[in-house]
């Protein structure tokens, strides 16, 4: 899960059949996170260009 807001990445490892026994917060910023795929591919996430949200206008 990306959440621009909090800047980070909650990666959930350990599927069961009602959910996840693990999560792992990473932080945006901290570089490339390799990602183990379930048919043995590894998908590298890269931290550093996740995207951010806009900063809002000042409307006064």
């Amino acid at each position: 899960m990306v959440d621009p807001y909090a800047q980070e990445v909650v990666l959930h490892t350990q599927p069961t059949g009602t959910g996840y026994i693990a999560a792992h917060t990473h932080k945006y910023g901290t570089g490339k996170l390799p990602i183990t795929l379930a048919d043995g591919r590894t998908f590298t996430l890269d931290l550093d260009e996740l995207p951010r949200p806009e900063p809002e206008a000042d409307t006064r």
